[in-house]
């Protein structure tokens, strides 16, 4: 089932009571009644393409869109931070534009009745000039809403540099010569959810209870950001990444401070710079993996098997 892009469509479904797809010009919706569980937005007045919100049925979402503090968050979203030394992550706040220029083709989407859909597009990354840096084929299947109200985004990137190479960077990790307690950051994001609700992070390696100044740099296949509020499990939001990216334990950037900025990244290239030569690929996928119960350590290792069979 393919909804037509004419105004706002909704569009319910017969196999999910209450549920429905609400569908414009720049966004898709999943929604029970009237709460949205996920929403996908390619609007081109944004920098980015993003998921914002995304929660479990009618609950809490467990995303932060634009927070004051760093306007550029946008949600769950993927971004580079330099590409051939321009800066593709942060923007102007007055403009909304970072100095590189991320742009994308209207998706291909097909929805299905049962809350599950298919997102294809085409992303080019380039200069001010209009030099192509690098492009991107991207996929999203987001599957159909299990009985509990858990469900997944599968995101593929299939990436190939232009004809000057694409050299991929990050802020300096510290330790690193003008190395920064920031530095690293780079790819799939979540700017999570602030206070009141409290967040905890488990791995598929274990709990991660040690911060510096709010961060921490854990190495897994899987890292969980769980969340509670009055004592009361909120769910979590789940973060796989392929062995095929970089390693079977990959590199990840937290921030959990006690009231605003909490963060996950998929931080590919926080253990080095890649670089690609003119034409050069490089695929990353993951998962994203959404409950309403607290992600145990047990309950990624499930994931990351279910997801590799």
């Amino acid at each position: 089932m393919r909804a037509a892009l004419v105004g706002l469509a909704l569009l319910a479904s017969p196999l999910v009571a209450g549920a429905q797809w609400a569908r414009d010009d720049n966004s898709l919706a999943w929604q029970r009644g009237d709460a949205v569980v996920w929403r996908f937005s390619f609007d081109k007045k944004f920098g980015k393409t993003f998921f914002d919100p995304v929660a479990v049925g009618s609950g809490t979402p467990f995303t932060n869109f634009k927070p004051a503090d760093h306007p550029w968050h946008y949600g769950l979203w993927f971004s580079w931070k330099y590409i051939n030394h321009v800066n593709y992550w942060e923007e102007d706040r007055n403009t909304g534009q970072a100095a590189g220029y991320t742009r994308w083709t209207t998706p291909v989407i097909d929805t299905r009745p049962n809350g599950s859909a298919t997102i294809r597009y085409d992303v080019s990354y380039s200069k001010p000039t209009g030099e192509v840096d690098m492009t991107e084929h991207r996929e999203l299947a987001i599957s159909a809403p299990a009985k509990d109200g858990s469900y997944y985004i599968d995101w593929t990137m299939h990436f190939t540099a232009g004809k000057d190479g694409a050299i991929l960077d990050r802020t300096a990790m510290p330790g690193e010569p003008n190395g920064a307690v920031n530095g690293g950051y780079a790819g799939l994001s979540v700017r999570l959810a602030p206070a009141p609700m409290m967040m905890t992070i488990m791995t598929s390696d274990g709990p991660v209870t040690e911060f510096a100044r709010d961060r921490a740099r854990p190495f897994a296949a899987a890292t969980a950001g769980n969340f509670a509020e009055g004592g009361q499990d909120k769910g979590g939001i789940a973060i796989l990444s392929d062995a095929a990216n970089i390693a079977d334990k990959a590199p990840w950037y937290i921030i959990n401070s006690a009231t605003d900025f909490r963060f996950i990244c998929a931080a590919i290239l926080a253990p080095a710079i890649r670089a690609l030569p003119a034409g050069g690929t490089w695929d990353l996928r993951y998962r994203v993996a959404l409950k309403g119960t607290a992600w145990t350590q047990d309950a990624l290792r499930d994931e990351l098997k279910s997801w590799k069979r």
